[in-house]
Order: C-alpha cells, then sequence, then structure tokens
C-alpha cells in the first residue's frame, strides 16, 4: 500500500511541527513548502520567545499546558540544549483590571500552576517597578524559550523521518480534482522557468499570515486576520537582573523581561494589516512604547533602543486556532491562526495537525474545538471579550 503523502505549506512553528508529527508518528511522506529559503523567518521568528500558560481560555489553556509538558521534557536527540528557562512569568494587573484577571486567574482550567504573590516578591527583583499594580500572579514554571532551538528540532527532525523541504518555493495554486477535492500544490521554485506540480493526499495550509491565501484564490476562503505588534529591545542596562522573570501587565497592556543585558518590551499594540505590510515597523508605535516603559519602569526610560521591529500575529474571529479538515473540500486541511500563542503550544497543535492530515482522529480532549468547519456556523464570534483581549500573546 503506497504511503499517504501530504504537502505542508509554510515552513514556520506550525507548519514545521505538524512536519515532525507527520512523519515520526505517522510514516506520512511529507512534503513542506516554504516561499523562503529559511524558515521561520516571519512570526516564528520575531516573536518575544514566552512561555506563558495560563490562558482565559481553557481549550488553548490545555494545548499550552501539554506544549510546556513536551518543552520541559522533548523527546531524546530533539535539541543539544535546554529549550526552557524556567525564569518565571508574572501577570500583574492595575486595580481595574484586577478583578477580571482574577476571575480566570484563580480557575484551574484556565491557569494550571498559577498562584497570586505579593508585589513585594516581585519587587525583590525589579525595584525599579512604578506603583500601580495592584496584584500579582506568578507561575513559576513558565518562562522564555530558546525558539530557534525549538524550530531547528521540529525541522531537523522531520527530515531525519524522511520529510522533504521545498525552499524558496512559491505556491501558485491548489490542485483539485473533477470532485472539488484537493490533490496537490502548483509551486514556482525561485531560479524555475516553469512550476511544479506537487500531488499529493492532502495539503496543509500552514502559511501564517499568508495561510488563507491559496484556499482564497481557490474559492474557499477562511476569515483570518492578521494582526501587527510591536517589540523593541533596549541597549544595555546596568542594574536589569539577568534571567529575570518575565513580567505581564494587563491593565495597561505592557509587558517586559530581560534580553541581552537590557529590556525586551512591547506596548501590546494591535492593529489588522495586509501580510505584505506585517512585519513594516511603525515609528509611531515606539512612541507608545517608550510611554509605557516611562509609566512602569521610568528608572530605565532613558535607555536607548538597540532594536525594534513588527510582528504578524493571525486569529481567527473567535480566537482559536484553525486546526483540521475544511470540511468544503476533501484534502484540505488547516494548521492557522495560532495567534500569540503559536510557539507557546506548537508541540499540541502541531500533534493535533498531523494527525487529522494523517487521516486519524487526534487523542487531544480539545481537538473537535478547533475544526474548522465552527468558522461555517453560528457559534463564530465577531469579536471576542475584553478580558480576553488583555493576555493575547
Amino acid at each position: 500500500m503506497a504511503r499517504r503523502k501530504v504537502v505542508i505549506v509554510g515552513g514556520g512553528i506550525a507548519g514545521a511541527s505538524a512536519a515532525y508529527f507527520l512523519a515520526r508518528e505517522h510514516g506520512v511522506q511529507v512534503t513542506l513548502v516554504e516561499r523562503d529559503r529559511q524558515p521561520g523567518t516571519h512570526a516564528t521568528g520575531r516573536n518575544a520567545s514566552i512561555l506563558r500558560t495560563a490562558m482565559n481560555d481553557p481549550v488553548l489553556h490545555a494545548l499550552a499546558r501539554a506544549s510546556a509538558d513536551f518543552y520541559r521534557s522533548p523527546p531524546p536527540g530533539f535539541a543539544a540544549r535546554a529549550l526552557l528557562a524556567p525564569v518565571g512569568t508574572w501577570i500583574c494587573a492595575t486595580a481595574e483590571a484586577a478583578a477580571g484577571l482574577a476571575a480566570w486567574t484563580d480557575d484551574p482550567a484556565c491557569a494550571t500552576g498559577v498562584a497570586e504573590a505579593p508585589l513585594e516578591r516581585l519587587r525583590a527583583v525589579y525595584p525599579a517597578l512604578a506603583d500601580g499594580v495592584a496584584r500579582c500572579w506568578l507561575h513559576a514554571g513558565d518562562g522564555t524559550l530558546d525558539v530557534p532551538a525549538v524550530l531547528d528540532g521540529f525541522l531537523a527532525g522531520a527530515r531525519e523521518a524522511g520529510a522533504d523541504f521545498a525552499l524558496a518555493a512559491r505556491v501558485l495554486g491548489l490542485m483539485r480534482d473533477e470532485n472539488g477535492a484537493v490533490r496537490g500544490v502548483s509551486v514556482l521554485a525561485q531560479g524555475s522557468a516553469a512550476p511544479e506540480e506537487l500531488a499529493a493526499d492532502a495539503v496543509l495550509l500552514a502559511g501564517g499570515g499568508w495561510a488563507a491565501e491559496p484556499a482564497g484564490a481557490a474559492g474557499l476562503p477562511l476569515p483570518l486576520r492578521p494582526m501587527r505588534r510591536h517589540i523593541a529591545v533596549t541597549a544595555p542596562i546596568p542594574d536589569v537582573p539577568p534571567g529575570g522573570p518575565v513580567v505581564w501587565i494587563v491593565g495597561e497592556e505592557f509587558y517586559f523581561r530581560p534580553e541581552g543585558g537590557g529590556l525586551l518590551v512591547s506596548a501590546c499594540d494591535e492593529d489588522e494589516v495586509d501580510p505584505a505590510q506585517g512585519e513594516r515597523a511603525e515609528a509611531a508605535v515606539a512612541g507608545e512604547i517608550a510611554r509605557k516603559l516611562r509609566r512602569w519602569l521610568p528608572r530605565w526610560a532613558d535607555a536607548p533602543v538597540a532594536r525594534f521591529w513588527a510582528a504578524m500575529r493571525t486569529f481567527a474571529p473567535d480566537h482559536r486556532f484553525v486546526l483540521g479538515p475544511d470540511p468544503r473540500a476533501e484534502g484540505l486541511y488547516w494548521a492557522a491562526a495560532l495567534g500569540g500563542h503559536g510557539i507557546t503550544c506548537a508541540p499540541a497543535a502541531g500533534r493535533i495537525a498531523a494527525a487529522w492530515a494523517a487521516g486519524s482522529a487526534p487523542a487531544h480532549p480539545h481537538a473537535a474545538d478547533l475544526l474548522p468547519e465552527r468558522l461555517f456556523t453560528a457559534r463564530v464570534r465577531a469579536a471576542i471579550t475584553p478580558s480576553a483581549a488583555s493576555l493575547r500573546g
């Protein structure tokens, strides 16, 4: 019997993790198509590298918890160094936001391992923190991830299990048979004069902000929204504690952590963009980051900015992932809309997407909650609640 063939479109964390599990756990013949020469150059390579498993959605929290277990104890040979630095993640709130944050942070379905902690304990680490924080919760086992090592582990593991990689190759369209089933993709490799057809039993769309483009061109649109967020890293600051915890402030929407001797900071801005503009940094946002830095860490506010960039995060209308078969076309699958939680949840999300694309039912109890079919029913929410918006990574 011939091996099942799956083409994955997109070599970021969603595509790489799905390729890993397809090749290693399901024995599928995988071809991963990536438009750039180096996988993971977009959202995966531009994120804040934070592992925060506390989420006000129990479905996503379950995926984050399972993924954290993977990062703490990866398979033998997955990486040569530790993937997680458990420096701790503090989730703090202003007085106005404290009640809303407490409502789900104290819920074990959303925040396993999180406990309220005294502000004095945080100030002992960051004495520069200004007044205004009312309550804090700490997950001592969360922290920061080595994203390059995570991505390399998925890609190398997939390659060792026989996956093929078509890099610097642009997908021109989906191939469909007389019944409308998706049976591969047409691609044009950089430097090639003519397109190539890659036949497959299934196509998994995992292209981040561009994930919906091939399906949309084939008359199968999906309502995904690419959103842009900016991050800055300051020059070194002498009294920033190396290895200090992540701090996320709800109510003012600001997070920071040590990075390169200075601080990595974000004002949690969020603007819908065309994918082509998703990584174009806007100077005006640098001013908002500087304002929040002055508000919360005035002692360090004059540190020069060493790096400033924009990253794209893509969402479904209900802000849950889209993983699994498209009900409109046989052979079409999705691993998209991972939003701000793609790195945090990559192992669990990749395993679920891989099982579906391999023709199996995923073992994860929440897999059905992430199926694309929900986007074609009345259950789709046009917007999420303000409390949910406050902690999208």
